[in-house]
């Protein structure tokens, strides 16, 4: 039976990644509004959901917790801003150039990340099942209402940044693949809360500068503004309404 249980939570989980990516395949005409959305479930999941799992499983306080959020947000700043995420063909100007030069967000960096969120789900899915079957139920409730928001936010991120439908429909199958790979991790490896939670802080961090210095941006122009707030909003209540739910 626990078997069973455990097949049957697993494939509705990884279910519902794929029913949520499928909805803007569907409606790719609106990618803007599925950005939008996405830009606020990234950020609401890094503060309602990653930060307070990292901090409980890191166990050193709430301030060493948001100094690692701290420290991911800024490396990723670096990395964009220097231009090691948004490779050129040539070279920085030795003097500061007058105007800088425009970037599209980092959508695709977005989606791949997502990967390794999922593949933590996985671990944390590992996890309930040691526990009980009951524990088992709860997660995997949880998850599956959480990993159709990120089926979409996947979708949605690969097709802003301009990229067919076909490497949109791969990063969705691999979101799925990597809460499987996550789940045979944690079964065949128990990890340190520790480290564990160094990741998910760190995934947090990545996930406010993506969230709300890059995508809400780059979708805030002048053109359909209030429509794009309310998708924003609408995100952030997604994933509100969700953790509320989970806990």
């Amino acid at each position: 039976m626990p078997i069973i249980l455990t097949c049957a939570t697993l494939a509705v989980v990884a279910g519902a990644t794929l029913a949520g990516g499928t909805i803007p395949l569907h409606l790719e005409r609106h990618t803007r509004v599925f950005l939008s959305f996405s830009a606020g479930t990234l950020v609401a999941l890094a503060l309602l959901e990653l930060v307070p799992a990292g901090a409980e499983a890191l166990g050193r306080g709430l301030h060493a917790a948001l100094l690692v959020v701290l420290g991911a947000f800024l490396t990723t700043l670096l990395l964009d801003k220097l231009h090691v995420l948004h490779p050129h063909a040539h070279a920085m100007d030795a003097d500061c150039p007058p105007e800088e030069h425009e970037h599209r967000p980092l959508a695709m960096h977005g989606a791949v990340g997502l990967l390794v969120h999922s593949a933590v789900d996985g671990i944390a899915l590992a996890a309930a099942v040691r526990e009980s079957p009951e524990a088992l139920l709860a997660v995997g409730v949880a998850l599956s209402a959480h990993k159709f928001a990120d089926g979409i936010t996947t979708v949605s991120l690969v097709l802003t940044h301009h990229h067919r439908r076909r490497a949109a429909i791969r990063l969705l199958l691999g979101n799925a693949a990597s809460l499987l790979l996550g789940f045979a991790v944690g079964v065949a490896v128990t990890l340190g809360r520790a480290q564990l939670g160094s990741l998910v802080l760190v995934m947090a961090g990545f996930f406010l500068y993506l969230g709300a210095s890059d995508l809400i941006p780059a979708v805030m122009t002048p053109v359909c503004r209030t429509r794009d707030v309310f998708a924003t909003a609408c995100g952030m209540a997604a994933v509100g309404v969700i953790t509320l739910l989970g806990h």
